[in-house]
């Protein structure tokens, strides 16, 4: 790319920083969800018990292996588990514990499925909504302010960049409140066992899903809007 690219593209990024924030971006795009709240809630509600549904397996799974290797100990001890004295894990009978493991399986997909068919649910209407809004907006400015050579790139750019918003609407609203949600869960349920272990758990939470994504989401920005 040449010198005067380079410096046209940057004079551009500069201007539409300058012109607008991301985070207003944002806001923006939200706030046209409102009319479908109710099913991004619902989206959120299915995301959040799914991914619990999904850790809890392995947690589950490492108490079976637990009661497995416990039941030889009682045996030889005469001491039985109970949900009085083990919690309420280890104290189930084994074969409960499977059942649950198996109910918590079916229905991790079962609610992936739903999160997912909401969340796309949502993304293709509103991208129906914003091209019909953008495609009258360019009404009004037909003929005469879309009579230069670059009408058909300016339709390509609008119509690939409202396709580009499947992705926030459908992978970015819901996953972050499925992730916050999640996380908060996680956070008192390891708390019940040891405190320095869900304050450790919670800035685990904060780097990876903060502080890592904001460090180099600043740090490619300039290069997306050369890039754009």
């Amino acid at each position: 790319m040449s010198t005067a690219g380079t410096n046209t593209a940057e004079e551009y990024g500069g201007r539409i920083r300058a012109r607008r924030s991301g985070v207003r971006i944002m806001g923006r795009l939200i706030g046209l969800v409102k009319p479908l709240l109710p099913i991004m809630l619902l989206a959120i509600a299915l995301g959040t018990i799914g991914y619990l549904c999904a850790i809890f397996l392995t947690i589950l799974a490492g108490f079976g292996l637990m009661h497995i290797i416990l039941d030889a100990i009682q045996e030889a001890m005469g001491y039985a588990l109970t949900p009085e004295n083990a919690g309420v894990f280890l104290g189930m009978p084994l074969q409960t514990l499977f059942i649950v493991l198996a109910v918590m399986a079916v229905m991790r997909g079962i609610l992936h499925y739903g999160e997912q068919y909401c969340n796309h649910f949502i993304a293709f209407k509103l991208l129906a909504i914003i091209r019909h809004k953008v495609f009258a907006a360019l009404r009004k400015l037909c003929p005469a302010k879309l009579e230069g050579r670059g009408k058909g790139n300016l339709i390509s750019v609008i119509t690939s960049d409202i396709e580009l918003l499947e992705v926030f609407y459908a992978h970015t609203i819901s996953p972050i409140a499925i992730a916050v949600l999640t996380s908060l869960v996680m956070i008192l349920f390891i708390g019940q066992f040891s405190l320095a272990a869900a304050v450790f758990a919670l800035g685990g939470y904060l780097v990876v899903g903060a502080a890592i994504p904001l460090y180099f989401g600043s740090r490619g920005a300039d290069k997306g809007m050369e890039f754009r």
